[in-house]
């Protein structure tokens, strides 16, 4: 069988404002035209389909459409977990319809109806039980277990286990045991995945993943041996352990994120016999563009069309006219922001200046040192930005 892996849509994020949903309908149906190119058998998409537990209507139609199109008339199995970001329940709560089109939307570790799939599929769910489930297309059989983003408040069934440690069980302990569950129906003559949306411990992060201590971050012999393990949660993709895979984010939410791709990978007598990241063609250029002179600005920025993203810094001593700098995002409009920057200091560094040239994160940041004295944390310049409904910092 064959299966493409992908996680992190995000769909209805914004940046600095920005709505990015018809770049990321292009994206989507990049990956439907791959996955139908590819002759994919299954899809996995690895959580946080939405940027927010409550997307826009837009948002959500976006999603339904895409994963419509997926299950290629009910022919394909598509597998969708609950990550962070989506509400577990609101996401599952159209499995009933989606189940139909042969569709599993998770977001626990509760059985699945197997009857409620479509049985005349060419690839068929012949089996479903706590945190797994079983697909078959001819003779090869595939099970799949799976652990939506695990919290304790959003995993409904848990399950008693012997702790020798002392106090409550840790973390890691509790996704291990959490994650046996569903692997515990693994057979050795089949196709084993494992799917979730977590932190590993010595993955790289992109830009946009900020990781806030170890308390939230598992190690990769907690999680149990498959013959993959399809992850999401990092929008860099990698491979962190042996057929242990991050697909990676399908739009670029900060700079210095690389190459977007979805991973396809296929199967062969209950092995993996190939595994490889394609790589996406459609999703926006998300860059910083550093200049000395509005001129220099202007004549860098040409390379770019008006869909892409660019953060733009220009090096001054001096403030810039606000005329120049307005006619300047007018006739490009690539600029998510302009911020002015002092040239170097002896130590190397440029600061910024110019409070109206700042963009959101930085001018909260400015404000809440002016305030308390110390710059804020992570956690609390992400619960800015989320309530001002911009957030450019997405995990």
């Amino acid at each position: 069988m064959k299966f493409l892996h992908t996680a992190d849509w995000h769909l209805g994020v914004k940046t600095n404002g920005r709505d990015r949903l018809g770049e990321q309908k292009k994206v989507l149906d990049e990956i439907v035209s791959l996955a139908n190119y590819e002759n994919i058998d299954c899809v996995i998409i690895a959580g946080d389909v939405f940027n927010t537990a409550n997307p826009s209507a837009d948002a959500e139609e976006l999603f339904f459409d895409t994963i419509e199109k997926l299950s290629n008339g009910g022919d394909r199995f598509v597998f969708v977990l609950a990550g962070n970001h989506d509400d577990p329940t609101r996401l599952s709560a159209g499995l009933p319809l989606a189940s139909k089109h042969n569709i599993a939307l998770v977001g626990d570790l509760k059985k699945l109806n197997v009857k409620s799939f479509n049985k005349n599929s060419v690839v068929r769910v012949i089996e479903t039980g706590r945190g797994h489930i079983k697909i078959q297309k001819n003779e090869e059989i595939v099970c799949i277990a799976y652990l939506p983003y695990p919290t304790d408040s959003r995993i409904d069934e848990k399950i008693e286990v012997d702790y020798d440690g002392e106090g409550e069980p840790t973390y890691s302990f509790k996704v291990s045991n959490w994650a046996e569950m569903g692997a515990s129906a693994f057979n050795d003559n089949e196709f084993n995945i494992f799917v979730s949306h977590l932190f590993l411990v010595g993955a790289k992060t992109g830009d946009s993943v900020v990781k806030v201590g170890d308390i939230l971050a598992v190690s990769a012999s907690d999680l149990p041996r498959a013959n993959y393990t399809a992850l999401g949660h990092l929008h860099r993709r990698q491979e962190v352990a042996e057929n242990m895979f991050y697909s990676g984010a399908i739009s670029k939410l900060s700079v210095g994120e690389g190459d977007l791709s979805v991973m396809v990978f296929e199967s062969e007598n209950g092995k993996l016999v190939s595994a490889s990241p394609v790589k996406l063609s459609s999703p926006a250029r998300y860059e910083r563009v550093v200049a000395n002179s509005i001129q220099e600005a202007e004549e860098k920025l040409e390379e770019f069309d008006d869909n892409d993203i660019i953060e733009l810094q220009i090096v001054s001593n001096s403030l810039l006219p606000a005329g120049e700098l307005k006619a300047l995002k007018k006739n490009f409009a690539c600029i998510s922001n302009i911020v002015l920057v002092k040239p170097e200091n002896q130590n190397g560094e440029y600061s910024a200046k110019g409070r109206t040239l700042l963009g959101d994160r930085e001018l909260f940041t400015e404000f809440y040192k002016s305030v308390r004295g110390f710059e804020p944390s992570e956690e609390t310049v992400k619960m800015f930005l989320d309530c001002k409904g911009e957030s450019d910092e997405t995990n």
